[in-house]
C-alpha cells in the first residue's frame, strides 16, 4: 500500500485537533476516472468521512453512491492512504487519513444525495482523464486554497507514476 504524507507548515503548536478518517474511490472506465467536479473547476475523488459504526468499505460504498449515483460492484482493493495535517475549520488543525480504494461500479446511475456544502459547491460526477484532472487541479492550486486539492494532486501524481490508466 502506498502512503502519502501532506503536512502543512505554520500550524499552531498547541492548537486543538480534529481527527477524521475517510474512504475514497478510484474508479477507471475506458481510460477515464470518475471524479467529482466543483464550481471552482477542481476535481476530487468520490468519497468522504467514515460515520460512527461504519467500516471503511461501508463508508466507501455509501459515499460513492451519494456523490455519483453509482453503486460499488464487488470488492474494493485498498491502494493508498493519504495522511494530512492542515488548518482546520472546526478545530485549529485537521488530521485526516484518506484511504483510497481501487474499485468498480455498476452501469446504472441513480440520484445524487449531496450534503448542503456539496450542493453549494455544485458537486457533480464526471468522467475525466487523469492528465486533465491533474492539470485542472494544479491550475486551481496556483490561484486559490481548496482544502483537498493538494491531496488530490498527490494522489493523481501517484496514479500517473504507477501508470494507472485502465480500469482498476
Amino acid at each position: 500500500m502506498l502512503e502519502l504524507c501532506l503536512f502543512h507548515k505554520g500550524l499552531p503548536e498547541n492548537g486543538s485537533v480534529f481527527r477524521r478518517k475517510a474512504a475514497r474511490g478510484v474508479v477507471f472506465r475506458e481510460g477515464k476516472l470518475l471524479m467529482i467536479r466543483t464550481d471552482r473547476g477542481d476535481y476530487k475523488f468520490p468519497g468522504g468521512g467514515v460515520e460512527p459504526g461504519e467500516t471503511l468499505e461501508q463508508a466507501l460504498s455509501r459515499e460513492i453512491e451519494e456523490e455519483t449515483g453509482f453503486q460499488v460492484n464487488g470488492q474494493a482493493r485498498l491502494w493508498a492512504v493519504a495522511h494530512e495535517r492542515r488548518q482546520g475549520t472546526t478545530a485549529d488543525i485537521l488530521e485526516m487519513d484518506s484511504y483510497y480504494y481501487l474499485c468498480s461500479i455498476g452501469d446504472s446511475q441513480g440520484e445524487l444525495r449531496l450534503d448542503s456544502y456539496e450542493m453549494e459547491e455544485h458537486f457533480h460526477p464526471v468522467w475525466i482523464t487523469l492528465k486533465d484532472a491533474l492539470a485542472a487541479n494544479q491550475k486551481v492550486s496556483e490561484n486559490a486554497f481548496v482544502p483537498w486539492v493538494d491531496r488530490e494532486i498527490a494522489v493523481l501524481q501517484a496514479l500517473e507514476k504507477e501508470s494507472w490508466n485502465k480500469e482498476g
